[in-house]
C-alpha cells in the first residue's frame, strides 16, 4: 500500500519584542487614567473660552481677592482680570496639581503592582532583563505620560486663543507655567513609584499616592487661611508649584520647582533601591 504523507506548516515563532517593551507595556496599562487626564484637561479648556465673556462681566477680581479663594487656588491675582487670569484660576492653580498630579500619582503607584497582579512581571524577569531596567522603563513611561498631559493642555490653550479675541496669553510665560506644573507631575510620578516599589496591590499603591497629593493640597489650603498655620504651607508640595505667579504676575522663585524635582528624584531612586531588594511574590 502506498503511504501518503502530508506536510504541516510550522508557524513561525514570534520575535521577541526589542527596544523598550516595558515602557510600551507600562503606557498601555496606564492608558485609562492617561486618557482621562488628557480628555478632561482639553474639555475644561475648551469650555472656558465660551464662558469667558460672562466671567469677565462678573466681579471675578473681587472674588479672587478674598483670602479664602486665594488659599483654595494657591495664589492671588495681582493684575486685572483677562482670559489668562481665567486660565490661571480654573486650570493652572492648585487644582492642576490636585487633578492631574493625582492621576499621575495613581499611574506611578499602579504601574509596578499591576504587573505583579497579572503575572507579567515574573515572565519578564525570567528572561535576561534586570529589575533596574524594568523599574526605569516603567518610571520613564509615567514621565512620558505626564509630558503628554502637558502638551494636551498646551493644545487646548492654543485652540482657545483662536476663539477668544485679545486673550492676553503670553506664550513664553505659558510654557514656563507648564514647565512648573510638569515639575509637580514629576514629583507625583516619583511618589507613586516609591509606593508601588514595595506594594503588590495596584489600587492600594495608587490610592495611597493620591492620598498624599490630596493631603498636600489640604495643607496648602488650610495653611493659607492664617499666619499661625504657615508651617503647613511650607511642607506642602503645592507651595513649590505656584503656577499663577508666572502666568499672571510674571514672577517665579526659581528654586521652588527644583524642590519638586529633587523630592521626586529622591522618591524615584528610593523606590528603585526598594524594588531591587524586595522579595517579589510569585503568582
Amino acid at each position: 500500500m502506498a503511504t501518503i504523507s502530508t506536510t504541516n506548516s510550522i508557524p513561525v515563532a514570534k520575535k521577541r519584542a526589542r527596544g523598550l517593551p516595558v515602557l510600551a507595556r507600562s503606557l498601555g496599562n496606564s492608558s485609562t487614567p492617561l486618557s482621562i487626564a488628557c480628555f478632561y484637561g482639553l474639555v475644561i479648556l475648551l469650555i472656558l473660552a465660551p464662558i469667558y465673556p460672562v466671567m469677565a462681566q462678573a466681579n471675578f477680581q473681587a472674588i479672587m481677592g478674598s483670602g479664602v479663594m486665594a488659599a483654595i487656588l494657591g495664589g492671588h491675582l495681582a493684575k486685572s482680570f483677562n482670559f489668562s487670569a481665567l486660565l490661571a484660576v480654573e486650570v493652572f492653580s492648585s487644582i492642576y496639581g490636585l487633578l492631574f498630579g493625582g492621576l499621575i500619582a495613581w499611574m506611578g503607584g499602579a504601574v509596578l503592582p499591576i504587573t505583579i497582579e497579572d503575572g507579567t512581571l515574573d515572565l519578564a524577569l525570567s528572561r535576561p532583563f534586570s529589575r533596574t531596567r524594568y523599574y526605569l522603563e516603567s518610571w520613564v513611561a509615567i514621565l512620558i505620560g505626564s509630558v503628554m498631559v502637558s502638551l494636551m493642555l498646551a493644545l487646548g490653550v492654543w485652540i482657545d486663543t483662536f476663539i477668544v479675541k485679545n486673550s492676553g496669553v503670553e506664550w513664553p510665560w505659558m510654557w514656563l507655567t507648564l514647565g512648573v506644573q510638569w515639575c509637580f507631575l514629576f514629583f507625583a510620578a516619583g511618589l507613586g513609584m516609591l509606593f508601588g516599589s514595595f506594594m503588590s496591590a495596584s489600587r492600594a499603591a495608587g490610592g495611597i499616592a493620591v492620598g498624599i497629593v490630596v493631603l498636600g493640597y489640604l495643607l496648602n489650603t488650610f495653611g493659607g487661611l492664617a499666619d499661625q498655620l504657615q508651617w503647613m504651607v511650607k511642607i506642602s508640595p503645592f507651595r513649590y508649584a505656584p503656577a499663577i505667579d508666572p502666568l499672571i504676575n510674571h514672577q517665579l522663585t526659581w528654586w521652588y520647582p527644583c524642590v519638586l524635582l529633587g523630592v521626586g528624584l529622591v522618591c524615584g531612586i528610593a523606590g528603585l533601591v526598594v524594588f531591587n531588594k524586595r522579595d517579589l511574590p510569585t503568582i
